[in-house]
């Protein structure tokens, strides 16, 4: 009893303190990846949330115009970006807030100062919007039909993703895992996976029969790109 009294007035032994801060040590670095993880899984979430709203106000607006989406509903507009296009939604009186345009790590911040009415020429400006827009969808259009989806490295179609800017603010940056959040014609909203997880200018993954999301109802396709 009295050794054990001494010892615990002595306090722990150098030996005794490099075990405990090894051990301490090996948990913090088996925990880490594991709260990458689950961010990133939070933060995809809260991107699909942005997307989906944006996919409800877009079938918002196609009801008040025959079925047709921003790009296309009025000759007088012709949008040459997706800003130009979401801001269509703000004249229409469905959007009062572009902070939906935004993810999470990406370099694309509204300041949410959307300017007055009836013109709103200061929501989207440059660098305020994430998403870009698949160009001549319909609201009768096939229904997975990807409508909005994030940012590209390419114009090109299919539309190609920097798998090596992962958790980066960089300009067509993948998530973990080379996905991408996609809004569809349907108004569902997934992560869709890439053909690979690196690289800098990688496409969607094959489906099957050389298509995928993007090529299934055509290989000629066309989209409103982001105001930089």
């Amino acid at each position: 009893m009295k050794t054990q009294s001494k010892r615990l007035e002595q306090g722990f032994t150098l030996i005794e303190l490099l075990v405990v801060i090894t051990i301490i040590a090996i948990l913090a670095s088996a925990a880490v990846p594991t709260f990458n993880i689950v961010q990133d899984k939070a933060n995809q979430t809260s991107t699909a949330g942005n997307a989906r709203q944006i996919c409800a106000a877009l079938k918002l607006y196609a009801g008040d115009n025959n079925g047709a989406y921003p790009d296309s509903a009025d000759k007088k507009e012709q949008p040459t970006t997706s800003n130009d296009a979401f801001r269509l939604l703000f004249k229409a009186g469905i959007m009062e807030d572009e902070r939906i345009f935004s993810a999470k790590t990406s370099k694309y911040i509204p300041d949410n100062n959307i300017g007055e009415q009836p013109e709103y020429t200061e929501a989207l400006e440059a660098s305020e919007n994430h998403w870009a827009m698949t160009k001549n969808v319909t609201d009768s259009s096939p229904a997975l039909m990807p409508l909005v989806f994030e940012n590209p490295v390419s114009q090109g179609w299919p539309p190609m993703w920097n798998c090596d800017a992962i958790g980066k603010r960089d300009r067509g940056r993948a998530w973990r895992g080379g996905k991408i959040i996609v809004g569809f014609n349907d108004s569902s909203v997934q992560p869709i996976s890439l053909d690979s997880a690196k690289g800098g200018s990688v496409g969607p993954k094959d489906l099957g029969g050389g298509k995928n999301y993007f090529t299934q109802y055509g290989e000629e396709g066309e989209f409103l790109d982001i105001l930089e």
